[in-house]
């Protein structure tokens, strides 16, 4: 029987935890072959943990957090391709010549085709074109994945690479993570009702989201909430030991926050309306 394959995108460590842990893990559990490609090590992350790391050291620390929650999902060692974190809003690290948003579009789509036509993908998955949160490396990473799965299958594209005797590949299926619109406010509701208190989110935040016509897929995935939780953990410098609410709320709840996950087609295009099969390989040719 062959195996499926699903090659995941993303920007920064933790980005598989807390953007499609669920996603990852269903599929391992249903024998996928999941790999993970992250685009930097997360140098501008926080350092939430006391003493976890230093300015100096994060990204470091962040990579060895990424690679303890990949093995908590089941996944292979994921590759890393080593840009610089570009940083959140206007932070100066935008302007380092080795961060994400300032390498050329041609390198990083080629690094990113090379890898599809090495391991083959059935279904590639990435950030949502908006990156969920507007950080322009998650923008990035989907832009210059996007056009990857457009160009891994074109035999006149990377020569080199076919003459080093990578075959040309096209993935059939290209999914974005997304949440609905209104998602912050819905969360902070559903912690407030188990009697956490935390801040309602800042109104000009609370429409962040895609409108529920544009998602194709809803997938249940609470059967993996413990997995997804155990692979937030991992990310120990992103997590504050104290105030992290899924560490006060009950199994129910949990599932209530973290059960459910979001997908848009983007490949083959869909329009808005359609619900897609929560089966993301389904139709899908395993020969390919």
């Amino acid at each position: 029987m062959l195996q499926l394959r699903l090659l995941a995108c993303f920007a920064h460590p933790d980005d598989e935890a807390f953007t499609a842990a669920g996603v990852l893990a269903a599929s391992v559990a249903r024998g996928v072959d999941v790999r993970l490609i992250c685009a930097t090590r997360g140098e501008e992350g926080d350092i939430c943990f006391p003493g976890a790391a230093t300015r100096e050291t994060l990204g470091q620390v962040r990579d060895q957090e990424l690679r303890r929650s990949c093995q908590v999902l089941g996944m292979q060692e994921p590759m890393v391709l080593g840009y610089r974190d570009s940083g959140w809003g206007d932070s100066p690290a935008q302007y380092h010549p080795q961060a994400l948003v300032n390498a050329p579009a041609q390198e990083v789509v080629e690094r990113l085709v090379a890898e599809m036509r090495r391991f083959r993908p059935h279904v590639v998955l990435t950030f949502e074109p908006g990156g969920l949160s507007g950080h322009k490396d998650h923008i990035t990473i989907s832009r210059h994945t996007t056009v990857a799965c457009q160009m891994a299958g074109d035999t006149g594209m990377f020569p080199v690479q076919l003459q080093n005797g990578l075959v040309p590949h096209s993935p059939q299926r290209l999914l974005y993570t997304a949440r609905p619109r209104g998602f912050r406010l819905e969360r902070a509701r559903i912690l407030r009702r188990a009697g956490i208190e935390v801040p309602l989110p800042d109104p000009a935040l609370q429409d962040r989201g895609v409108l529920p016509e544009h998602i194709h897929v809803t997938l249940d995935v609470s059967s993996h909430v413990g997995k997804k939780v155990a692979s937030m953990l991992c990310h120990r410098t992103q997590i504050a030991p104290d105030d992290w609410p899924h560490r006060r709320v009950s199994p129910d709840v949990a599932v209530e926050l973290l059960g459910t996950e979001y997908l848009l087609c983007g490949y083959p295009p869909m329009p808005a309306g359609v619900t897609l099969s929560a089966d993301l390989f389904a139709g899908v040719d395993a020969g390919d």
